[in-house]
């Protein structure tokens, strides 16, 4: 991760003043579960206080001492005994070894211990609280998209508690608007076994998804960190298309939804005015797509299939 990649999750991750207010409501068990799975990245922890200090301070005093005193006999003082020195410092050596780990570990321990994005998760999903943000969806479309995931496990939902499961990569994206008259775009990926060189397929119907217009997205208070989606009143009228995206359109329909490191004015799955001409032209080749009775273009690389792992 770069620099500027690790200042911006970091910024994510932290209650931003620039989001407005919103609704507050009692974090349900899934949520709950998913914010203290999030928090687990951000515990105090005395091994990144001290991994570097020991590892890198044990040696960097002497080495220095060492390269200094070569400098001192190459420009000022040639002849100068460097053994002899060395040998009568060892004491200060150390001690002054001490004082540079301690000074070091002491550093890491207050920038740790005070730092915002740690103290903020650290208590927050005790507070047991998510905000809320609510669209009510009139129509929708399904999309597909076929890429090995970044990471190739997911976190699921089963029997009242979080499961790490294998990705299948395969992954549905419905596209739906809503009253306000922006485009609204909702994903999930699916568990599966990677299989190589296979044409990707959909899932079982039932397994897929199928949106209700009530949409409450549930947020990590004051900031952008999704936990949940809760879904009510009646199914969203859905069009299901067979089309597959390429990998450049489901990266930036990912980028254009916002799913992940974004700051206001920007907000999690809403489609800016700005991509809103794009995703139309890509929902009506859906359609053309689907006029045809094509299953649209299947990725060149090698494919995966989405399958049930074994049990």
């Amino acid at each position: 991760m770069s620099d500027d990649s690790h200042a911006q999750f970091f910024r994510f991750e932290t209650p931003d003043p620039g989001i407005g207010p919103r609704e507050q409501s009692p974090m349900l068990p899934e949520e709950l579960a998913r914010a203290r799975e999030r928090a687990s990245m951000h515990r105090f922890s005395w091994v990144m206080v001290l991994a570097a200090p020991v590892s890198v301070g044990l040696m960097l005093p002497s080495l220095a001492f060492v390269i200094g005193l070569g400098l001192v006999e190459k420009w000022f003082a040639p002849g100068l005994d460097i053994d002899r020195i060395i040998e009568g410092s060892w004491g200060w050596q150390a001690l002054v070894t001490v004082l540079f780990i301690a000074g070091w570990a002491s550093s890491n321990y207050r920038r740790d211990s005070r730092d915002p994005t740690k103290r903020y998760w650290q208590s927050m999903p005790d507070r047991g609280l998510v905000e809320l943000e609510r669209h009510t969806l009139t129509s929708g479309i399904s999309l597909w998209a076929s890429d090995n995931p970044e990471h190739d496990s997911l976190m699921l939902w089963q029997n009242d508690k979080l499961v790490r499961v294998q990705s299948s990569g395969v992954s549905q994206w419905i596209l739906a608007m809503t009253t306000a008259g922006h485009w609204l775009v909702l994903m999930e990926e699916f568990p599966g076994v990677l299989r190589h060189g296979q044409v990707s397929r959909m899932p079982a119907p039932e397994q897929r998804m199928k949106p209700q217009q009530q949409l409450a997205i549930a947020f990590a208070p004051g900031t952008h960190v999704t936990l949940g989606e809760r879904f009510d009143g009646a199914p969203v009228p859905l069009t299901e298309s067979s089309y597959w995206m390429t990998a450049d359109e489901s990266s930036r329909l990912a980028e254009a939804s916002h799913r992940w490191s974004f700051f206001p004015s920007d907000r999690y799955a809403v489609i800016n005015d700005r991509d809103a001409d794009w995703v139309q032209r890509l929902v009506d080749k859906a359609l053309a797509d689907k006029a045809r009775g094509c299953t649209g273009r299947q990725p060149e690389r090698p494919a995966v299939t989405a399958e049930h792992p074994p049990t």
